[in-house]
């Protein structure tokens, strides 16, 4: 058994607290402790940003400092380091507070104070009564884990990126992708010890400290174009947006930069505001594309395991009636969620291999109960649909996928309540010119109004909307993706979109999308793969380093018999291969591993046991990795999510072949 590996910790409580012993007691840690609020404040000096511990533990009841204060003081000292609280019980005797506390500040008990820590990032909040040392350990593993997860998910989206993005906090550049360091021909460490404002000329540097200055309520939000400075005190034109972010739990601003060619410059400099606008909405465009194909790829895991679990125990004898109508709900959720995530996947490659014709009143009638929950009860929502069965060309989950983009927003338009009316309908396009976007050509189109008497916009919102990014929410609650994310779908299809809004009123979203010369033909789905059985003799070696993907697919082979393997990464497998070579019957790895990936392990594999089988699955379609160079057998693919029958059947299947070579 692999030893864990040792952590860091630091460890803030009283000379009289319990963790330090309990967490000593337990192998794989090394505790740096500080017994007062002071002495946080001279490690974080030692450490450095962003500090060399995997976790912080803090006992809030300290010497000089009691509760909330406690807490806030060490995480704005280690922004970002995963924290788990300890409290007391909610009978035990509060702290007297320090001075200038309030009593709420200083309590450190009670479900109040846990809901507040958990709300404001702490990873868990522990009762200390009963504590024993191996769920304190495993309690700091655990969000030391969720937060590594939390981070490769977002770095891979910000490093994915194909416009430069830097993250900066005060007048700092903490954080910078790839395309920001090659547009600025500098290295990270260059950005790091300068001034953000050092690579903007004087007239733009009184935007960029309106932005700086402004915190995280947008009135700081820019968009320009500049002469960046680059290194050697050479420039180039970028186009840059700027605005408000959270890093670290921290109020941030973000900087988008997209770098201009001679014609791009030339086009952007004419008189028409509509040439520009065009400019810029493709260039976000093609950032939103690369964007939507990460987080797809991630949400696809997810996704595997979510549908895989409620699969798996659907399946289990004596299953109470109750819990089986849940997860039957579980897994229809999921299934709605794979579709919208193929769409996703497909937006991102800017094709739509998939498209096909679908009744748009039946897809808004089978989602009605969701957007109901989804809407709630201060809000009025009516359907009145009309476009009978005329159906359009498109990918499945995407029709679904706009519905509840637009939905959502006009909920949030009304945080009072209000009425929200989705209505459909068959039209005839007689112009092109009402729309933002129409590519399909004028004559017959299926209408989908959706109409709400919110806020609305004015003018200034109504011409941003669309872009990437934007969004008018505050405190973090929006993306900005998900009018773009509309806009890229209807724009893929060949439809138009149509947007009338008055302050004070409400908002009408119109979406018109060509009508499809055959009506819709529904697809019978097709069996679960029959299960030919086996004799649980064959040992199956899982190589997924997303832990609950691969914990669910372990089970999923032991319900049907076979014996397994685990690895996280492509080396551990080959060290087990390498030990154990008769042990290993077949190899089931997912494609894009950290490191080596599966399709590499594969090949390294033969050399160490020739004709060794394995079956690769992906969040990506086989297409999409031809795409990427990676040449896969499609009798030995499985692709993301794919349910316990289907998994099953392969295993078997691709075992058989071996054994009839």
């Amino acid at each position: 058994m692999t030893a864990p590996e040792t952590l860091s910790i630091l460890l803030i409580e009283g000379r009289n607290g319990i963790a330090r012993a309990l967490l000593s007691s337990q192998a794989g840690f090394t505790l740096a402790h500080a017994d007062r609020l002071a002495k946080v404040g001279n490690l974080a000096a030692q450490a450095g940003f962003p500090g060399n511990y995997a976790a912080i533990l803090i006992d809030p009841d300290l010497p000089d400092s009691h509760g909330l204060e406690s807490y806030r003081r060490t995480t704005a000292l280690f922004p970002g380091v995963p924290v788990v609280v300890l409290s007391r019980s909610a009978g035990s005797a509060q702290a007297k507070p320090a001075s200038g506390q309030t009593d709420a500040d200083a309590a450190t008990s009670g479900s109040a104070f846990a809901e507040t820590v958990i709300s404001e990032g702490a990873q868990a909040c522990l009762t200390k009564d009963g504590l024993d040392g191996g769920a304190l350990a495993q309690a700091v593993r655990q969000a030391v884990l969720r937060s590594r997860a939390e981070s490769r998910r977002f770095r891979t989206l910000f490093d994915s990126a194909p416009i430069g993005i830097l993250l900066a906090a005060g007048r700092r550049v903490m954080m910078a992708n790839p395309a920001a360091l090659e547009i600025l021909a500098r290295s990270e460490s260059d950005l790091a010890r300068d001034s953000v404002l050092d690579f903007f000329p004087a007239s733009a540097r009184s935007i960029l400290e309106k932005a700086l200055d402004a915190g995280p309520d947008g009135t700081g939000d820019a968009h320009f174009t500049a002469d960046l400075i680059k290194s050697a005190g050479r420039t180039i034109r970028c186009r840059v947006s700027v605005t408000s972010a959270v890093l670290n739990d921290a109020p941030a601003v973000a900087l988008y930069l997209a770098a201009m060619d001679g014609e791009e410059e030339e086009e952007a400099q004419e008189d028409s505001p509509a040439r520009r606008n065009d400019f810029r909405q493709g260039r976000k465009m093609e950032a939103l594309g690369r964007l939507a194909g990460g987080v797809a790829h991630d949400f696809n895991n997810l996704l595997t395991a979510i549908n895989g679990y409620s699969e798996h125990l659907l399946t289990l004898p004596g299953l109470d009636g109750k819990i089986a109508t849940g997860l039957k709900a579980i897994r229809r959720a999921g299934e709605t969620a794979a579709g919208m995530t193929r769409s996703l996947m497909s937006f991102s490659r800017s094709e739509s291999p998939e498209a096909k014709a679908i009744n748009v009143d039946r897809v808004v009638r089978e989602m009605e109960p969701m957007l109901h929950r989804l809407i709630g009860a201060e809000v009025n929502f009516r359907l009145k649909l009309d476009a009978g069965k005329a159906a359009a060309r498109l990918e499945p989950g995407q029709l679904e996928q706009m519905i509840l983009n637009l939905c959502v927003n006009a909920r949030d338009a009304m945080p009072e309540g209000g009425a929200i009316t989705l209505a459909t309908g068959v039209v005839e396009v007689e112009a092109a010119a009402a729309f933002t976007h129409l590519a399909s050509g004028l004559g017959p189109h299926i209408a989908i109004s959706i109409e709400d008497n919110g806020c609305g916009m004015g003018p200034e919102t109504l011409e941003c909307i669309f872009e990437p990014f934007y969004t008018t929410k505050r405190g973090g609650r929006g993306t900005g993706l998900g009018l773009a994310t509309v806009y890229g779908i209807v724009s893929q299809a060949g439809g138009g979109i149509s947007v009338t809004s008055i302050p004070g009123e409400g908002t009408r979203f119109g979406i018109f999308l060509a009508r499809d010369a055959a009506e819709e033909i529904r697809e019978t789905v097709p069996p679960e793969p029959a299960w030919k059985g086996g004799d649980g003799s064959e040992t199956v070696l899982v190589v997924e380093d997303e832990p609950s993907l691969r914990e669910m697919i372990i089970a999923i082979l032991t319900r049907y018999g076979f014996a397994t393997l685990e690895a996280s990464s492509a080396a551990e497998a080959m060290d087990i291969v390498e030990q154990r070579p008769q042990a290993v019957d077949l190899v089931v790895t997912d494609v894009m591993l950290r490191g080596e990936g599966g399709h590499e392990l594969a090949e390294s594999l033969q050399a160490v046991k020739p004709g060794l089988r394995t079956i690769f699955i992906s969040g990506h379609s086989l297409e999409s990795l031809a795409d990427r160079d990676i040449f896969l057998p499609a009798e030995a693919f499985l692709e993301k999510p794919f349910s316990p029958a289907q998994l099953a059947a392969k295993v078997r299947s691709v075992l058989d072949l071996a054994r009839e070579a």
